[in-house]
């Protein structure tokens, strides 16, 4: 057997043996991504994940070759689209997608290529000597020289998404040193616990869901709550909000339970000092006059209290009547 046959062999056997018992399996394409790039991923990933670059054919044939141990995972051979490199690793595919994401390069357009975003050119001074700002006004980039250097006089769209980089334009970027171009070992696709997530899917914010996630519950407990409706979450909450309100109707008709003698009780204190409040100062002894005195001082925090308890309920009002807002939205 050939050589060449022999070493492709013993390739696709690495990578099938690399696959082997892994929670996540990735196709990632390199596109771009410098040697030294590559080589910072690794080392900054090791003993998390591991990174392997291998012809597209090659994988391929090793995702096969893992077929009736799991039938999934070929659909990763879908997302292989030039340069491509696996990933495997224990990781949870997000916390992977989200480890590779944060390495980075940057580059500059090349002339004859299409502009993955919107290029803006931020006003202001750049690094570009005064000489390259025929370049610079030939791509049709507002700019002046300024002490020296080109400045940008106004915000401008060098080149929208889509657009193809003319050759002007990719060299008057290059000389003032605009990189937008992100470079990175960038999952296409990763394949965990039988199922396959997308780059779509794992780009998004996974903290920022979970926050919107506690909001909705946190929405939906309270209009289930003022709603009345009983769920296993509401229920204690409407059974707590029932005893207090069969409590205060209790000591506002004064009946007498165990529940209710202490407020009854206090309410009559309370309602003993400020019948004493109003009798002349030496009609009161020095203990009543000092028990007059410390109410007076609790009335006013107690008021100042319920001024700010009133002000987060009224915000916490408002918050609900969005909520209920949004639900309703989803039926039209």
């Amino acid at each position: 057997m050939r050589p060449g046959i022999l070493r492709k062999q013993k390739i696709v056997e690495e990578l099938i043996n690399l696959m082997r018992g892994r929670r996540t399996i990735a196709v990632a394409s390199i596109d771009g991504v410098s040697a030294r790039l590559l080589q910072k991923v690794r080392k900054n990933t090791s003993g998390k994940a591991v990174i392997k670059v291998a012809k597209n054919r090659l994988i391929a044939r090793a995702l096969e070759a893992l077929k009736e141990e799991d039938p999934g995972i070929t659909k990763l051979v879908e997302y292989m689209k030039g340069p491509t490199a696996l990933v495997v690793s224990d990781m949870d595919p997000f916390e992977l997608f989200k480890l590779l994401s944060s390495e980075k390069e940057y580059a500059p357009l090349k002339p004859g290529q299409i502009a993955p975003t919107d290029v803006v050119i931020k006003p202001g001074p750049t690094a570009a000597p005064a000489p390259a700002i025929a370049d610079v006004k030939a791509a049709g980039i507002p700019a002046r020289i300024n002490k020296g250097v080109i400045e940008v006089t106004e915000e401008f769209v060098a080149v929208k998404a889509g657009e193809v980089v003319s050759q002007h334009m990719a060299k008057a970027l290059s000389l003032l040193g605009v990189k937008p171009l992100e470079l990175y070992v960038k999952i296409q696709a990763a394949y965990s616990e039988g199922i396959i997530f997308p780059r779509d899917v794992l780009a998004i914010d996974v903290e920022k869901v979970r926050e919107d996630i506690i909001k909705a519950h946190r929405h939906a407990l309270n209009l289930a709550v003022n709603a009345g409706y009983p769920t296993k979450e509401s229920l204690p909450i409407l059974v707590a909000k029932a005893h207090m309100q069969a409590v205060a109707l209790a000591v506002a008709a004064g009946y007498v339970t165990k529940y209710t003698a202490r407020h009854i009780i206090a309410k009559a204190y309370a309602q003993m000092l400020a019948l004493a409040s109003r009798l002349p100062p030496d009609a009161l002894d020095d203990d009543l006059r000092r028990k007059i005195g410390a109410a007076a001082t609790a009335t006013v925090q107690q008021k100042a209290e319920e001024e700010e308890k009133k002000k987060e309920e009224e915000e916490e009002k408002k918050e609900e009547e969005e909520a209920a807002a949004g639900l309703a939205s989803l039926f039209g």
